[in-house]
This record gives structure tokens, C-alpha cells and sequence, in this order.
């Protein structure tokens, strides 16, 4: 559990470090958008059983810290918080990623 925990902090915390790509703008300015295009495009490879490259991990990541999930904070909680969030990201990819 604290492995797959510490699997999840570490792109969490990169992903706080770096500047917000045009896809995460371009979400900002639609507030009924939850997950950028390129996050869509990524969960949509995970779920179809693509290989889990960083960028592709790094954007579930993304999504779940959107959908309110922090490791940081809600170690003691888990795996109630991840599940709560991984719920939303599914919410939002049904609503937001039609392909």
C-alpha cells in the first residue's frame, strides 16, 4: 500500500512544479469541462490497455488531483479518497471525452 502510494505522490507533485500546458488553459476557460482534451486522449489509452508511460500516468494523475485527490493530505483516508476521486474521473471522462 505505501508503494502504491508513493507511485501516485511523486507524479502529483511533479505535475504541481510545471506550468499549465494549453490543454489545461483551454479547460480553465470552459468551466463545464473537467478533463482537457490530452487527458482524454491518455485515459483513453490506459483504459484500452496501452502501455502506461509517464505522460499518460502523469495525466490520470492530473485528473484525479482535479477531481480533489491529494496524497499529501489524504494519506489517512486511503484508499476511500483515491476510489472518491477515480469515481469523478470516470464521471467526467463519460461527460467530457466522447469519441
Amino acid at each position: 500500500m505505501k508503494i502504491t502510494l508513493a507511485c501516485l505522490t511523486l507524479p502529483v507533485l511533479l505535475m504541481a512544479c510545471t506550468a499549465p500546458s494549453a490543454d489545461h488553459l483551454s479547460s480553465a476557460a470552459n468551466p463545464s469541462r473537467h478533463i482537457t482534451p490530452h487527458e482524454c486522449h491518455d485515459l483513453a489509452a490506459l483504459r484500452q490497455g496501452a502501455e502506461p508511460t509517464h505522460e499518460r500516468l502523469t495525466s490520470e494523475a492530473a485528473a484525479l488531483f482535479t477531481a480533489g485527490y491529494n496524497p499529501a493530505t489524504d494519506a489517512d483516508i486511503y484508499p476511500g479518497a483515491l476510489h472518491h476521486a477515480q469515481r469523478r474521473v470516470d464521471h467526467w471522462y463519460a461527460k467530457d471525452c466522447r469519441m
